[in-house]
């Protein structure tokens, strides 16, 4: 009986130059150029052993760098703003967790303000303080803003957690679900047991949608800059019962919910290593064992031979050349 050969490595159409920079957590958080290879630290990041994350807000990344406070302890993370990562960044203090505002002017931070007492509250990207904000438990993880409110996570990293969509004026909940994969501005993509659905926000209408593949744990799940489509990273961590990691990547959009796959995966390569992003033009990009990015009408990536940094994380922010 014939089998399916086992996967290989990202292939595609080899490049010299890709039109895009990534902003890595690497320790300390860095910008890689991948036409060139050039690793530089991002200037005013806090060194040493600290865990880092790197999300975007709107066309800026900002950097979340937390230092350890025991094995499995971490500290409120130092919020940078980089409105140009060759500069010195805008520091927004310290917070538990951060989210980007629906208007990309700001961010929603979960303060903690000592003794197990925290608070919901937004600044600007410059640091204004629009007040102080209202309470909120300290194991709330916030996660994005739309028009029709603040996706949260209550209980965040426990068995209980629960994603709900809240008014972040009022605290009130607008829909509550066991786990939200991504929200946009008009529809949340949600996980049940063995499929997905849309929940049209506009008017709360859901629809199912079948998975593309039977195997391989969702993760990570990346809206395009547009808010039309999702791209969606299956992982196997023992593809074929073997030990090989793939990396499996589809795109449902999110208006005919219909999927499309990537070319040439899924891939061999270490799954937590594996970042997904968007360009502005709404390119998907990788990032695993080389750097490529991939336009839906064309049936191949390109790619940079360039090395990654060994110690990073899933989270990247592309941005322009320049």
């Amino acid at each position: 009986m014939p089998t399916t050969p086992p996967p290989s490595k990202l292939q595609g159409e080899p490049v010299d130059y890709i039109g895009f920079r990534l902003v890595m957590t690497t320790s300390p958080p860095s910008m890689l150029d991948p036409a060139t290879g050039a690793l530089t630290p991002l200037p005013g990041a806090p060194a040493g052993d600290r865990v880092n994350e790197v999300l975007r807000v709107g066309k800026f990344p900002v950097v979340l760098s937390a230092g350890r406070c025991g094995p499995s302890c971490l500290e409120p993370s130092e919020v940078l703003v980089y409105g140009d990562p060759k500069n010195q960044p805008w520091k927004l203090g310290k917070a538990r967790s951060v989210a980007p505002s629906a208007d990309e002017s700001g961010v929603w931070l979960i303060r903690d303000d000592g003794n197990d007492l925290c608070r919901l509250q937004f600044v600007s990207l410059l640091g204004a303080e629009r007040d102080r904000g209202r309470p909120a438990s300290c194991t709330t993880a916030v996660r994005q803003e739309v028009p029709k409110g603040l996706l949260i996570t209550v209980n965040s990293g426990t068995a209980t957690a629960e994603d709900v969509l809240i008014d972040p004026t009022t605290g009130r909940t607008v829909h509550q679900f066991p786990r939200v994969l991504a929200i946009t501005k008009d529809r949340m993509l949600l996980a049940e047991l063995t499929r997905f659905s849309v929940l049209d926000l506009r008017n709360d209408q859901r629809t199912q949608v079948e998975r593309p593949v039977a195997n391989g744990t969702p993760g990570p799940v990346v809206p395009s800059r547009d808010g039309y489509k999702v791209a969606v990273m299956f992982g196997d961590p023992a593809w074929a019962g073997t030990s090989t990691q793939t990396a499996d990547v589809w795109v449902l959009a999110l208006d005919t919910l219909t999927w499309t796959h990537a070319p040439s995966t899924p891939i061999a390569t270490a799954i937590n290593q594996v970042a997904i992003e968007w360009t502005e033009d709404n390119e998907v990009v990788i990032a695993a064992d080389a750097v490529a990015s991939w336009r839906l009408d064309r049936p191949y990536w390109t790619i940079v031979k360039t090395p990654l940094p060994a110690e990073r994380n899933r989270s990247v922010v592309t941005i322009a050349q320049g």
